[in-house]
């Protein structure tokens, strides 16, 4: 199993279709995008056309995705998608309720979140916090990146897909 995560995307059309890509390249089962999609209507349905061509995608909202986009969308968004691999719970979220700070009121191994522009790989008392960092928009010392989990552990990259930090399950 391989599993893709990308996070703000704020209307970046460049840069999703990097993103769309090294999609095609990483050939993942499944497309997580942690919300932060859309920036005041931007190139809006050609965002959406990208992120409608790609198989197996979960889309989260995030807290610039406005009611607007969210119900005129074709994206199916969800507020948080929690789910089973590796052998751990996962719980995905934008990050601006739920992160590192705030823990949901469900079980998980492992939280993914967006929301801070910055990528991050934590284990912390058996629990894995994880951040993709933003691909269009990076903030403090981090770069434009994404994030790939598989059988072996967790990959933060860049858009050059070279590994910036990784760690085992």
């Amino acid at each position: 199993m391989k599993i893709m995560v990308i996070s703000d995307i704020h209307g970046s059309l460049k840069y999703l279709k990097i993103i769309k890509d090294i999609y095609y390249k990483e050939k993942p089962d499944k497309f997580i995008i942690l919300g932060d999609i859309f920036y005041g209507g931007n190139h809006y349905n050609e965002i959406e056309d990208i992120i409608n061509s790609i198989p197996v995608k979960y889309v989260i909202r995030g807290n610039c995705d406005i009611d607007y986009y969210v119900i005129s969308s074709t994206l199916g968004f969800m507020d948080n998608y929690y789910f089973e691999a590796f052998n751990k719970k996962i719980f995905c979220s934008h990050g601006n309720v739920y992160n590192i700070n705030n823990y949901p009121d469900v079980y998980f191994d492992c939280m993914i979140y967006g929301h801070t522009h910055k990528g991050m790989i934590v284990k912390d008392n058996n629990k894995y916090f994880l951040n993709p960092g933003s691909i269009a928009y990076p903030r403090g010392e981090s770069v434009n990146s994404y994030m790939i989990l598989d059988d072996n552990g967790i990959y933060l990259k860049d858009l050059d897909e070279n590994i910036i930090e990784k760690i085992k399950w």
